[in-house]
């Protein structure tokens, strides 16, 4: 018998669709808290969960063999003394459309001046305004595994040109130019628009710094919706006051919720959104988990393992 320990705040809506699908020989637990997930995994070989819960309870999983993320980052379960006796799986395929609407949602409505244009209609304001067109307009796309590429080609669609920055140097379809190792400066400062995508890993921590700030256009702005610790948030809120950038599209930050004291709320030309830019539907992370599940059974290898050497 294979016991499966579904962790997650939504774990109930989890539950209908890996049943569904589970076959005989295998018992499903849906916990919503790591209270609830004590009694039980204890006996669970294999969890589905959210990285930061699964990461309190991995003490207590005598039995465990696998571990299925339904987040895309999965540092939570990378950090250093947690144990890595087991496998662990990611999810890759599904965030790159729900980031490429999160990216040009954004980029369209600075463009557009879409706020500005709602304030008009609340105040009976006939007033046409100026905009730019992204055609010509250059993209910088830092990280590009699945969802990088995506925004990329997503970036391309729309006649922009589009630049990367990556570990290592192999070409990327969709990418016209792509920068990589010391090359980090340069790709910044070609760029009208720089979205950070990258996980949260001892090499990217804190990667956009006060000379990363520094190495962008004026008229730069910088999108965040990888992990909030890739940005020391005080060298960009230096940033942003010295107007060494034009502004901000933030989904992500170094401690969440952010504070309500924090000056990003309150700073002309921030956008700031409370990590939405991509949502774990269950029904699909259910069907990648239900897939290697099916494998794990078989004894076949399982699709998106994690190194956790390198966190993704």
């Amino acid at each position: 018998m294979i016991h499966v320990l579904i962790l997650a705040r939504d774990a109930t809506i989890y539950l209908p669709f890996v049943e569904r699908d589970t076959g005989v020989g295998v018992t499903v637990h849906a916990c919503e808290d790591v209270a609830m997930a004590m009694g039980v995994v204890g006996r669970c070989q294999v969890i589905l969960g959210q990285p930061d819960l699964v990461a309190r309870v991995l003490a207590h999983a005598k039995r465990l063999e696998w571990v299925q993320s339904t987040f895309a980052g999965v540092d939570a379960l990378c950090r250093p003394g947690l144990r890595r006796d087991y496998r662990l799986t990611g999810v890759k395929g599904l965030f790159g459309s729900l980031m490429s609407e999160y990216v040009f949602g954004y980029i369209l409505a600075m463009e557009r001046q879409v706020v500005r244009v709602a304030q008009n209609q609340g105040r009976h304001v006939w007033q046409p305004l100026a905009y730019r067109s992204l055609r010509g307009m250059t993209l910088g796309v830092c990280g590009l595994g699945s969802i990088g590429r995506h925004v990329a080609r997503t970036g391309a669609t729309f006649g922009m040109e589009v630049v990367g920055y990556r570990r290592c140097d192999d070409p990327v379809q969709g990418v016209d130019r792509l920068y990589s190792g010391e090359g980090f400066f340069d790709f910044l400062g070609a760029a009208d628009y720089v979205v950070a995508l990258l996980p949260a890993t001892p090499k990217t921590h804190h990667l956009f710094d006060k000379a990363a700030f520094s190495a962008m256009k004026p008229s730069a702005i910088f999108m965040n919706a990888g992990r909030g610790g890739t940005v020391r948030e005080s060298d960009l809120i230096a940033a942003l006051r010295r107007r060494e950038i034009a502004g901000a599209v933030l989904d992500v930050f170094e401690e969440e919720p952010l504070n309500a004291e924090s000056p990003l709320w309150d700073m002309e030309g921030v956008m700031i959104t409370p990590h939405i830019s991509a949502f774990s539907f269950p029904e699909e992370i259910a069907g990648i988990f239900l897939r290697n599940l099916s494998a794990f059974t078989a004894g076949r290898p399982l699709a998106y393992g994690v190194d956790f050497s390198r966190g993704y």
